[in-house]
């Protein structure tokens, strides 16, 4: 195999992680945020208060991608096949 080829789809590897991951980590800083203003607002030290409703936004976030993230996969992963076939 050539070594730029394995370079070309390791990069795009990260690339679809990168993708896949963001509206995730995006949902996990934007509730932190807003849980944290109205614990500092409402001055409240509950530690509890900022990871339960975190998680469930993080949780309802998941199960709504599901369906796009299998997409994406299963698409990158039938390119890669493609590829590996294409090259023999």
């Amino acid at each position: 195999m050539d070594t730029q080829w394995v370079l070309d789809w390791s990069q795009e590897a990260l690339r679809l992680a990168l993708v896949l991951t963001l509206p995730i980590l995006l949902a996990a800083l934007v509730s932190g945020v807003v849980i944290g203003l109205v614990q500092t607002v409402m001055q409240l030290n509950e530690g509890t208060f900022n990871q339960i409703p975190r998680m469930i936004i993080v949780s309802v976030v998941v199960i709504a991608l599901i369906p796009w993230m299998a997409g994406q996969w299963v698409g990158f992963t039938t390119e890669l096949i493609q590829s590996v076939a294409g090259r023999e």
